[in-house]
């Protein structure tokens, strides 16, 4: 009998067996994130304690929602803009973005089946 496992679940458990690297703090200060797939500026995501809102190209965001943080994952509680219309997001990570400074990585998945990641950076 053959299992067929989702790509999503195979790539879980390669990040899984991962040496651990270096810590990351596991806490965003509060502010914006500017958000680029490759070069394409895709908006800034705005960070007020445990709420967040956007991506926004204009600075005019919409509503907050909340979000939490657990072992380096960032978990979303609402829609992601037009990040989340690019194709669901498979996971969000913790970066460190040197000087003491924290960012993260969206990581989104095409109807084709292809990975692409989001890099979120405090401005």
């Amino acid at each position: 009998m053959r299992r067929y496992f989702r790509v999503s679940n195979l790539l879980a458990t390669a990040f899984a067996l991962l040496p651990a690297g270096p810590s990351v703090a596991q806490t965003l200060a509060d502010g914006l994130f500017s958000c680029l797939i490759g070069d394409a500026y895709l908006g800034d995501i705005r960070i007020t304690g445990d709420q967040y809102a956007g991506p926004a190209h204009d600075g005019a965001f919409d509503a907050s929602y909340p979000f939490q943080i657990d072992a380096g994952t960032i978990i979303w509680g609402g829609p992601l803009g037009g990040i989340s219309l690019a194709g669901p997001v498979v996971s969000t990570i913790l970066t460190d973005e040197g000087n003491d400074q924290i960012g993260f990585e969206i990581m989104i998945q095409s109807d084709s089946g292809s990975f692409q990641t989001v890099y979120c950076s405090p401005e």
